[in-house]
């Protein structure tokens, strides 16, 4: 609580040092709705905020750019949902915040589609594949091998003129596979945690993710049923306590119910649902990783030569960061270096890497001010078509709103395996 105070003093003293950096006060002009003039309505507010001051609570994606120009790198999404908890308990919320209470506390998540349909499809197709493969290993994807006893020689695509991958790609792929494999022994298996933004959008990412996992030697299980949802939308609507109980429902899911569950390793294609397992659910048993899966797939390549030697696709790719993987993960290489792998060149916004601009689709912003989201996604739009190449991200959520290719199907693409094609 005493960090909390101190970071709301701050802000509310600040000179409006990160107004600049809020993608919903630049998209909208209103003082209310800047960095400051939030956090200063939440102080001023206590625990009676009217409807307006609530608003000004939802006025935020929670995409972290303001703590990035922060000279004390105050958490304002942080404070900002805390407040909506308040406004939640004063009965003061905008209703779509209780809907979603509502909606995952009956379904388990809080997403218009039928979740569990799409799951159930997905489900099957994969138990269907299964059967269908051979009970060993499956075959790696065919592709040029690296024999290292062997003189080199070139391809007929490196002879046609297409760009060769550079040795220093090569060695720094081997030694990242040799400090850290894909699968580490004495955990339980790699487990796929779709999460509600990318069943929601269909799953056709979530069957691409499958199928490059396969591709590249590293693969998947997917998460059980009841592991529709993180949660973290509960955490937006400001119902911590809700949270809380559905976070530990779907760990148990996850781990089952023994007192001393071995440890899991989860992949998760939203980065803000894996930050928010890693962060803000029960902890998970000692040994488990929760990465995103751009991180493991990464790793995976690295760890096969023949793979990272295929011609790339004849295209070029703008790469928007999601927020929450680029400054809430940390985490700027791994998707460009499948990129770096798969397609011929990588272009990149004016506003990229931890700098990156937000694209309006998270912190329940598309529900509570939906005209406001979609102003800042058309922002966002224009500088990547700008670029002169299709947007590419790493995040179902941004992939919806700025109508984006995912980094996954990319890949699906120049292995061969994309579930599209297939059809």
């Amino acid at each position: 609580m005493t960090a909390v105070r101190r970071a709301l003093e701050l802000c509310v003293f600040c000179p409006k040092m990160c107004r600049f950096a809020c993608p919903v006060s630049e998209a909208t002009s209103r003082e209310a709705f800047t960095p400051w003039g939030k956090v200063s309505l939440a102080a001023l507010s206590g625990r009676s905020p009217d409807p307006s001051a609530a608003l000004a609570f939802g006025a935020c994606t929670g995409c972290l750019r303001c703590q990035t120009y922060c000279a004390h790198a105050n958490d304002v999404p942080a404070l900002l949902y805390a407040a909506r908890a308040t406004a939640v308990r004063a009965g003061s919320a905008p209703g779509e915040w209780g809907e979603v209470a509502r909606k995952m506390t009956a379904a388990g998540h809080a997403e218009q589609a039928e979740l569990v349909e799409v799951y159930r499809r997905i489900a099957q197709e994969e138990s269907a594949a299964a059967a269908a493969r051979p009970a060993a290993t499956a075959t790696p994807t065919p592709g040029p091998t690296l024999d290292p006893t062997a003189a080199p020689t070139k391809t007929a695509s490196h002879d046609a003129g297409r760009p060769r991958t550079s040795a220093l790609r090569a060695v720094a792929g081997a030694v990242t596979a040799m400090l850290r494999p894909a699968v580490d022994a004495g955990r339980g298996g790699p487990t796929l945690f779709a999460g509600c933004d990318a069943l929601a959008a269909g799953g056709s990412v979530v069957r691409d993710a499958l199928a490059v996992a396969r591709a590249v030697g590293a693969p998947l299980a997917l998460a059980p049923e009841a592991a529709l949802c993180c949660g973290l939308k509960l955490v937006e609507a400001g119902h911590p306590e809700a949270f809380a109980a559905h976070a530990a429902r779907v760990r148990t899911a996850l781990l089952g119910s023994s007192r001393r569950p071995a440890p899991v390793h989860l992949i998760l294609l939203s980065p803000g649902c894996a930050r928010a397992v890693r962060e803000r659910w029960p902890a998970l048993p000692d040994g488990s990783r929760v990465e995103h899966v751009t991180t493991y797939l990464s790793r995976a390549l690295a760890a096969r030569p023949d793979l990272r030697d295929r011609p790339p696709l004849p295209e070029s790719a703008a790469y928007h960061d999601p927020c929450e993987l680029a400054r809430g993960l940390s985490e700027l290489t791994a998707p460009r270096a499948l990129l770096a792998a798969s397609v011929e060149e990588v272009r990149e916004p004016l506003r990229c890497g931890v700098d990156t601009a937000c694209c309006g689709a998270n912190g329940l912003l598309p529900r509570t001010l939906p005209a406001v989201a979609e102003a800042i996604a058309d922002d966002r739009r224009r500088e990547l078509d700008a670029c002169g190449a299709h947007a590419v991200t790493a995040s179902p959520a941004c992939a919806s709103a700025l109508g984006a290719e995912d980094v996954v199907s990319v890949l699906a693409r120049w292995l061969g395996v994309a579930v599209e094609q297939a059809r």
